[in-house]
């Protein structure tokens, strides 16, 4: 039951609140901090709802093992570290508080943005994320939910991120007529400080790039749920999900090639239409898409031209097709058939030069 006007959309809503602001999701808020305890450096506090409190110890869990894994892979750099974790109890409940690093941006906000991506640029996030997913993968753990806020961008050396956040704009908060105004909220309530496009000038041989939000996050043995990953980049097999559809880290690996052309394009690979329409419907443009998009069995000769359209014009026709060569490698209609992260690194548009 809703207790309060809604506000806009680029706050939660305030029955979600938890204060704070670089950025919001469906179970949690993300704020700027600085750890007292290691010489006042800026970290991140990511506040999960009380609900989400009592049911995340998975995502702790899987934080906690990736920390301290004695895996020696190169990887482990490309997925975000738990520095932290602590609980806090206020008026809507106990909240558990995860103390990640300071990232300055997310793959949402970049892509938003739509500045120009060239070859170089392609290929050094395309190894960043790759490794980051073997080493999740040799680990044991499926993302299912590898999408562009899930993945977070800073700069080698590091920055004052305190210095790039806009000044806060207040909303306050108004209580519906008729309710019963309690301490479960506070005066008012603060949109994400974050700046878009504060990397759009960085070179990418100064980027550094992590998977982050392990909310949704399985283990491959233990894969009993049903996938998060947000609907337009779902793999085949998880749009007619029934109760044999297999769950493993090839799911991570559809999902990367989705995200690989959002990135370099700045839209979606699959674009879906939600508004009023049955799930069924969007089950079936989705599939639509994809075999417009790949063919029936990977064999449509126009992804290559589909994908260059939408190239800058710099990027060159050479690497155009170097590059729908590489995402059809994971864009494989089979999961049989997709190329494992330690295979992608191997490829010939991974070893290139810049």
């Amino acid at each position: 039951m809703r207790r309060f006007e809604r506000i806009y959309d680029v706050v939660e809503p305030v029955e979600e609140y938890l204060i704070g602001k670089l950025a919001y999701g469906q179970y949690s808020t993300v704020w700027l901090a600085r750890d007292q305890l290691k010489d006042s450096q800026q970290v991140v506090l990511k506040i999960l709802k009380a609900e989400a409190s009592q049911d995340n110890n998975r995502e702790l869990s899987i934080l906690l093992a990736l920390s301290d894994s004695n895996i020696d892979h190169p990887g482990k750099k490309n997925v975000i570290e738990l520095l932290d974790h602590f609980y806090h109890t206020g008026p809507n409940g106990t909240h558990m508080c995860l103390v990640l690093p300071m990232m300055i941006s997310d793959g949402a906000a970049m892509t938003i943005i739509g500045s120009p991506r060239e070859i170089g640029y392609i290929r050094a996030v395309s190894r960043h994320l790759s490794m980051g997913l073997d080493f999740l993968h040799q680990s044991g753990i499926v993302h299912c939910d590898l999408q562009p806020a899930n993945i977070l961008f800073s700069v080698a050396g590091g920055t004052d991120m305190e210095a790039l956040l806009q000044p806060p704009e207040f909303n306050p908060v108004k209580w519906l007529e008729g309710v019963t105004v309690d301490d479960s909220a506070p005066e008012y309530l603060v949109p994400s400080q974050r700046r878009r496009g504060q990397l759009s000038d960085a070179h990418f041989s100064t980027l550094e790039v992590r998977i982050g939000d392990f909310g949704g996050a399985q283990y491959v043995q233990r894969c009993d749920e049903k996938p998060v990953t947000p609907l337009g980049l779902r793999a085949p097999e998880l749009i007619r999900h029934t109760r044999d559809t297999s769950i493993d880290t090839s799911l991570d690996i559809w999902a990367l090639g989705c995200l690989i052309f959002e990135i370099v394009t700045n839209e979606p690979l699959f674009p879906l239409d939600t508004f009023g329409i049955t799930r069924e419907e969007m089950d079936n443009d989705h599939c639509t898409h994809i075999e417009k998009r790949l063919g029936s069995n990977n064999q449509n000769v126009d992804f290559a031209k589909y994908l260059r359209e939408r190239l800058p014009k710099n990027f060159g026709a050479e690497n155009a097709e170097s590059l729908a060569s590489f995402l059809l490698l994971m864009l494989q209609i089979d999961p049989r058939e997709r190329l494992s992260a330690k295979e992608l690194l191997r490829t010939s548009f991974m070893l290139d030069r810049y």
